[in-house]
């Protein structure tokens, strides 16, 4: 089943709907229409119309103009914080997973031309929206996107609190805690043959012979995480 663009006006190549979203959630109106359908058109659409463009080629350009304009808004709002942070913070705001959702917050699944099928496409509400910063940058130049990119997207939807506090590397904070201290803590982590709701792994932390700290997790590395949280929170 195809997913197909609706509402079509006279000489325009994309729907009043589609229009209105670029004007209302992005304070953006179309010069060059072509790039923006183009940005909207992943390649499965492309395989069965036999067209000769997908948004792979914007999506390139896009991801390299995101991940710039996230970096200029980091350093300015970080004035002193070290590279070392601000290169992990700007990689968290623009790994896939949260640029999906930055995606999906405005509404921009609705627009994308895909073929529904059994397959399940991971990725493509973020790469459209890379694609689709790539058509406006090249549409209207690097200043306009930005604007649009900052004042849209980065003012209301980025949560950076939350991003921090959900990517915390708990594991490091304790090992740190307890080397100040000159205390040596190990990670006993194993499966848990007898969890049958997807909690497959289960650890065990272990200072001066005491438990200090019990999580689980879906893999060794989320049970560590979550293992050290909870030591964390009884310190």
């Amino acid at each position: 089943m195809i997913k197909f663009l609706f509402n079509k006006k006279k000489s325009s190549k994309l729907s009043l709907d589609f229009e209105t979203f670029l004007n209302t959630k992005l304070g953006i109106k179309p010069l060059n229409e072509d790039l923006y359908l183009e940005a909207i058109t992943h390649s499965s659409y492309k395989n069965i119309q036999n067209q000769s463009f997908d948004n792979e080629r914007l999506e390139f350009l896009g991801d390299a103009f995101i991940s710039l304009i996230v970096a200029k808004y980091l350093f300015k709002l970080y004035p002193k914080k070290q590279e070392g942070y601000l290169t992990q913070l700007r990689a968290k705001i623009v790994s896939r997973d949260h640029l999906n959702k930055l995606g999906s917050s405005i509404g921009l699944e609705e627009f994308i031309l895909y073929q529904k099928s059994a397959n399940s496409y991971k990725s493509l509400v973020g790469n459209a929206f890379e694609a689709l910063y790539g058509a406006i940058f090249l549409d209207l130049g690097f200043e306009r996107a930005q604007i649009s990119f900052e004042k849209f997207i980065l003012i209301p939807h980025l949560d950076i609190d939350k991003i921090i506090l959900e990517n915390r590397d708990y594991k490091s904070e304790l090992l740190i805690f307890f080397q100040k201290k000159e205390i040596k803590i190990s990670f006993q982590t194993l499966k848990d043959e007898e969890c049958n709701d997807g909690l497959q792994f289960m650890c065990n932390i272990i200072a001066n012979g005491k438990k200090i700290g019990l999580g689980k997790g879906s893999s060794k590395k989320i049970a560590e995480q979550s293992a050290s949280k909870n030591a964390l929170s009884e310190i």
